[in-house]
């Protein structure tokens, strides 16, 4: 299997970097392929929402994974990229991210880095992801619309210095492709264990959506399929499998 980054597309500007994947048969074939642009006109974030694309500021990236796991088991690799983009910002840019599942990276209670998960069928019915990642990198959240300003920061803006957005790119890349590695090793454990240790969330206070509707609870663990196990007001367990959470604390 290529590594990651083997070959990268760049594009000053595209609709969706995801939507250029997952509609081409044949770059879905293509493991590691990854398709940079500098500004997006129609970006997706996760539940629907419209990605906020300023172009030159942000890297913007997708790229296609071909999981090494049980169809059961894919979602992993949702939360390994959240953990890979938080560890390159701690390892390799010295800052405290924090993680919110499954895959939002955040920096002093601000979001910093999206990331939307889509999934197709490839030859034989093989699970292919189209993985796009959105960073915030240069500037500052002023130049944010207003109605999302206070929600988004910037890596420039927490660190102080100006950021090289080759160098986060390659930076993340290498880390997605030590974190794969290790998943396709039969590390899962280890790596969701990283993951709880970068999001910090066991204990914290939450609501949840479910069918009967909103509900409160308690943040657990991630279960070996890297769902989240919530201790529910009532005493019972929710294992929960998507949808947006609500964090009290």
């Amino acid at each position: 299997m290529k590594p990651i980054g083997h070959t990268i597309l760049r594009y000053d500007e595209v609709s969706s970097t995801n939507t250029l994947l997952v509609a081409d048969t044949a770059r879905l074939e293509n493991h590691g392929l990854v398709v940079v642009a500098r500004h997006q006109t129609a970006g997706r974030g996760r539940l629907g929402r419209r990605w906020v694309s300023l172009p030159g500021r942000q890297l913007q990236f997708s790229l296609v994974l071909h999981p090494p796991l049980p169809r059961e088991r894919v979602g992993l690799v949702s939360l390994v990229v959240g953990l890979a983009v938080g560890r390159f910002l701690r390892d390799g840019l010295g800052l405290s991210p924090r993680l919110k599942w499954p895959n939002d990276v955040f920096l002093n209670g601000r979001k910093v880095c999206g990331v939307l998960v889509e999934m197709r069928q490839g030859a034989g019915g093989a699970p292919r992801l189209v993985v796009g990642i959105g960073i915030n990198c240069l500037g500052s959240p002023e130049e944010f619309p207003p109605e999302v300003r206070a929600l988004l920061t910037t890596l420039a803006h927490e660190s102080g210095a100006e950021v090289d957005l080759e160098a986060v790119l390659q930076g993340i890349l290498a880390q997605l492709q030590q974190a794969f590695l290790a998943l396709g090793a039969g590390e899962a454990a280890l790596l969701l264990e990283a993951w709880e240790g970068l999001a910090e969330m066991k204990g914290r206070r939450l609501r949840y959506p479910t069918p009967e509707g909103i509900m409160a609870g308690t943040a657990l663990e991630l279960t070996p399929e890297g769902h989240l196990l919530i201790e529910t007001a009532a005493g019972g367990r929710h294992i929960h499998l998507s949808g947006e959470l609500e964090w009290l604390d």
